[in-house]
């Protein structure tokens, strides 16, 4: 079954900051898990409460069985035992368990785009640069600790385009580069006289540190997972810190002008030697 492309949306600096029309090129966004991609997931899409509320308990069935044994265990019968449910009523909704996993990635990108948009409204100029970072990191590191099946899932499966298989890893894809293109957004609002190439490289390297770090913390002990998220934040504000909010340049005091001695003066240092 094809996951359909992403459809695109654009933002502005203005949908960043609140502000009126800026000189700040837009960029277009990847819109995640629409209605349209989700009835690629299913086999029949339900329409009474009764039906959802099903579907959900087989996602949350399935992903609980990811968490605690991985990808491979979660077969149609393993996630309808944890479901307790006959595994006819999955098939009554999904074709494949393959199916289940595209419908569980497509639920995760639908709440990490909402994630996403709360974090990003906002004026990166009336907030010190750790504030703004703990803004966008907290909130990723909370969906990580309530999704602990979200980095298995979205595992990377090369694959066709219309293979069922491979849509988690073309929509991790897509939530990667539309994060990057509000990152990019963020930072030309943020300093508006960083070069675009330098802006978009620092997107890249924000987004790609944040995914390395945040994803394998939801693995560690614990005690462990507030350091992790403290050495983030500190590393995020040592690389972003020079870029958007450099030093301003300290004018060195102007001399004043040396003034000619008048005559009379001139006059007195003479009889005065």
């Amino acid at each position: 079954m094809p996951l359909k492309r992403a459809s695109r949306t654009r933002l502005t600096k203005a949908a960043v900051s609140g502000e009126s029309a800026s000189p700040v090129p837009e960029v277009e966004l990847a819109s995640t898990a629409s209605d349209a991609d989700t009835d690629d997931a299913y086999r029949r899409r339900p329409r009474q409460s009764r039906g959802q509320k099903r579907v959900e308990l087989l996602l949350d069935s399935a992903a609980a069985v990811i968490a605690e044994s991985g990808l491979q265990a979660a077969t149609a019968e393993a996630i309808a035992l944890r479901a307790r449910t006959a595994k006819g009523s999955l098939y009554q909704f999904f074709p494949n368990r393959d199916a289940v996993l595209a419908a569980l990635a497509l639920r995760y990108a639908d709440e990490m785009r909402a994630i996403h948009e709360r974090a990003f409204p906002i004026d990166p100029h009336g907030l010190a640069l750790e504030r703004l970072i703990d803004r966008i990191v907290r909130p990723l590191a909370e969906f990580h600790d309530r999704n602990p099946a979200f980095r298995r899932v979205f595992a990377t499966i090369e694959g066709p385009a219309d293979d069922t298989r491979s849509a988690p890893a073309r929509l991790r894809s897509q939530l990667f580069d539309s994060f990057v293109d509000r990152l990019d957004v963020l930072f030309a609002a943020r300093n508006p006289k960083l070069p675009s190439r330098d802006r978009r490289r620092a997107a890249l390297v924000s987004a790609s540190v944040g995914q390395s770090i945040l994803a394998p913390r939801s693995r560690a002990a614990a005690a462990d997972k507030k350091a992790l998220l403290d050495d983030l934040r500190r590393l995020l504000v040592a690389y972003l810190s020079p870029l958007l909010d450099p030093p301003k340049a300290v004018k060195s005091p102007t001399k004043a002008p040396t003034k000619a001695p008048t005559k009379t003066a001139a006059v007195a240092a003479k009889r005065a030697r």
